[in-house]
């Protein structure tokens, strides 16, 4: 029984997956998110597993909490789409 606990605890630790397209950068992934917290320049928003779909323009900062670090994106323009745990961000270069 207590094994099966500690196992379950283990699977959902962190459970979005992040696709990140940019011009500079091309595709970059990220696995295992706990959650996506946007500072929009009109909104706030934090993304946790099983969120509702969404989708959104996004003109300020993204910071992206995995299990063993936080990826900061600053000052960036782009749209952003939110399904099933997957997490789709395109940038804006400009």
């Amino acid at each position: 029984m207590e094994k099966e606990k500690n196992s379950k605890l283990t699977e959902d630790k962190g459970s979005i997956n992040i696709k990140v397209l940019s011009m500079k950068k091309g595709l970059v992934e990220y696995n295992d998110v706990q959650f996506i917290r946007i500072i929009s320049k009109n909104y706030n928003l934090i993304i946790m597993k099983d969120y509702l779909p969404l989708i959104g323009e996004i003109q300020g900062k993204i910071e992206i909490e995995g299990l063993k670090e936080t990826i900061k994106l600053q000052n960036i323009v782009g749209y952003y789409i939110h399904k099933h745990n997957q997490f789709n961000l395109f940038l804006r270069d400009e």
